[in-house]
């Protein structure tokens, strides 16, 4: 299991993810799956902290390999995937990365420019559509609780009984989800080791899959 959350000046291969919730579900996913220690995962605070210290690394000679978790949701007004991956197309070309047209649904692995290190881009929650980590702990939910969660959130945003933004929707119904199972309201990751998020969905081997790939090869 990889080395968290916060990264030394010597570690060479990093997994940049945005804050502490995307730590420990990643952490639960790598002890499940068993994947290698050979990263450490370093939480930034925020999606504007991965990308400064994404071209902080880049610049960095120690740094070989470097992987990176973002969501895809944004602008917050009209979320879109493609919003996402042009503003990593825009930063890393800066460097001499030519991301593809699109990313890879298996999670994209751009290898090494000159002394620049190898990139690995994951963007929550499988690469294809527009969402954020919670989108991602959903396709680890029971389908029948998980749906009969989201059919009262529904009804409760409808009746106007609630208070969140219509774009946090998917965390309203994870929590929800959550709240509903032993010993209500677990973390994130406690629920994934708990497997009251299943931890042995496609997504979570895809995902783990990239890890493996990305840090491994």
């Amino acid at each position: 299991m990889p080395k968290a959350c916060k990264c030394t000046d010597s570690d060479e291969n990093v997994l940049l993810v945005e804050g502490k919730n995307d730590c420990h579900v990643i952490m639960s996913l790598c002890q499940k799956h068993e994947v290698p220690e050979t990263f450490c995962i370093h939480d930034c605070g925020s999606d504007d902290r991965v990308l400064k210290r994404l071209a902080a690394l880049i610049l960095k000679a120690k740094s070989k390999v470097i992987g990176i978790v973002l969501d895809a949701d944004i602008p917050e007004d009209k979320a879109d995937i493609m919003a996402r991956w042009q503003q990593l197309t825009d930063k890393l070309e800066k460097y001499g990365y030519a991301l593809p047209a699109q990313p890879d649904k298996q999670g994209t692995i751009h290898p090494n420019v000159g002394q620049f290190p190898r990139i690995g881009i994951w963007l929550m929650p499988n690469n294809q559509d527009t969402g954020m980590l919670e989108d991602f702990l959903k396709k680890l939910a029971l389908p029948d609780t998980l749906a009969t969660a989201q059919s009262c959130v529904k009804c409760a945003y409808r009746r106007k009984v609630t208070q969140f933004k219509k774009v946090h929707l998917s965390k309203a119904e994870i929590y929800t989800y959550l709240a509903w199972q032993d010993e209500p309201g677990k973390p994130f990751g406690i629920a994934i080791t708990a497997h009251t998020l299943q931890p042995n969905t496609e997504i979570a081997y895809l995902f783990t899959n990239w890890l493996k790939r990305l840090f491994s090869e």
